[in-house]
């Protein structure tokens, strides 16, 4: 039987830092170490000429609105995604393909060109924590019941129900968007956890130390690394000076910066942006360290105890699925900086209970997170 070839479709590029873009990447990396023939598809492999006007639009549009500005961005993004998906299925008429959508969005330019007559088999992954809605709410787009807000949802509950398969990163997701939207239940589902890009490199793990934490990802107001800094200047009030390294880049980087001054503990605290490959920081640290609002799952907290980092985390979304409270890290509170400057303490200044944690954790990782536990479903 001939091999399908798997269109990866994405708001996204493919090189980048967050969630979506490494879910794809290893699942891309896995797939074609097994042969296949996997494609990434996404609106910027259009001519940058053609990109000026719209995004000149956006750029204007973002100074006084900045919800229709997100609205006007993804008009545009739609019908680029459109014609390079319609270019690929062009090139590859008479194979099987599969389309794997990462976004209700990119679902919906796959149902498109299945009315212009295309066939293949189309399979979504949903990353998104809540909603879209939910995440463009946080971030400052939009309000319930805006007009980001309605349009996302209803794309949501027209796309969904027309999937040949959905997959979830986590049992939590799946309850709530079962809930909202129940159409959804003659889908074929599954739910398949996220896993790390690559396999973690045992020899990096003699890296001199760093800094005592780490944290990895967006700097936004749903990741909410400010609370982090709150705990590092608790545990500074109860006499130890742990030093934290943030890695990502985002909105927030002034806020958090400035916070980190106000609070006395911007020498404790190493800003150092976007790194591409981040995950390799992990073995030059001791715990990783996570205050998110909301995450359905939360792939860095996989990186992470792969390398044997215990993990410090609230038990939010689908978070609790990851990690057992005490077994592979510490479940911790996000309204109690002092309770979280405890725990944290309690286990950094406890050699033997650190070790227990970090042992847990990396056997957690290889029994059910590994690329070769989870690439083959």
């Amino acid at each position: 039987m001939t091999r399908p070839v798997i269109l990866v479709v994405s708001l996204l590029s493919e090189q980048g830092f967050c969630g979506v873009q490494t879910h794809a990447r290893a699942v891309s990396g896995y797939a074609r170490k097994q042969r296949y023939d996997v494609r990434w598809v996404e609106p910027y492999q259009v001519s940058r000429w053609i990109w000026r006007l719209p995004s000149l639009v956006t750029r204007l549009l973002k100074r006084v609105d900045s919800e229709n500005a997100v609205l006007w961005h993804r008009v545009f993004v739609f019908r680029f995604l459109c014609a390079r998906l319609r270019q690929n299925l062009r090139e590859l008429d008479g194979c099987p393909v599969v389309i794997y959508a990462q976004d209700p969005l990119s679902a919906r330019a796959a149902l498109a060109m299945r009315r212009e007559g295309f066939v293949f088999r189309l399979v979504a992954v949903l990353h998104f924590n809540i909603s879209e809605a939910y995440e463009h709410q946080l971030n400052g787009f939009t309000r319930e019941g805006g007009a980001l807000w309605c349009i996302l949802m209803r794309i949501e509950q027209e796309v969904l129900p027309k999937l040949d398969q959905v997959i979830f990163v986590s049992n939590y997701m799946r309850r709530i968007v079962l809930a909202r939207n129940p159409a959804l239940a003659s889908v074929e589902q599954a739910v398949i956890p996220n896993f790390p890009e690559h396999a973690a490199d045992s020899a990096s793990a003699a890296k001199p130390l760093r800094a005592d934490i780490i944290s990895i990802g967006t700097l936004e107001p749903r990741k909410n690394q400010g609370y982090l800094l709150h705990v590092l200047a608790e545990t500074r009030r109860l006499g130890y000076r742990y030093r934290l390294t943030l890695v990502g880049d985002g909105p927030s980087r002034a806020q958090w910066e400035a916070l980190a001054k106000q609070l006395g503990v911007a020498d404790q605290v190493e800003f150092l942006g976007y790194v591409l490959g981040a995950s390799s920081l992990l073995p030059a640290h001791r715990v990783y360290a996570h205050a998110a609002q909301m995450e359905s799952f939360g792939i860095v907290l996989i990186e992470a105890m792969s390398y044997g980092l215990p993990v410090f985390a609230p038990a939010v979304g689908g978070i609790p699925e990851v990690f057992d409270d005490g077994v592979e890290g510490v479940v911790w509170p996000l309204n109690d900086a002092a309770t979280c400057a405890a725990k944290l303490v309690e286990t950094l200044e406890d050699q033997r209970a650190w070790r227990h944690l970090s042992q847990a954790a990396k056997q957690r990782y290889q029994t059910r997170f590994a690329p070769d536990v989870l690439g083959p479903k």
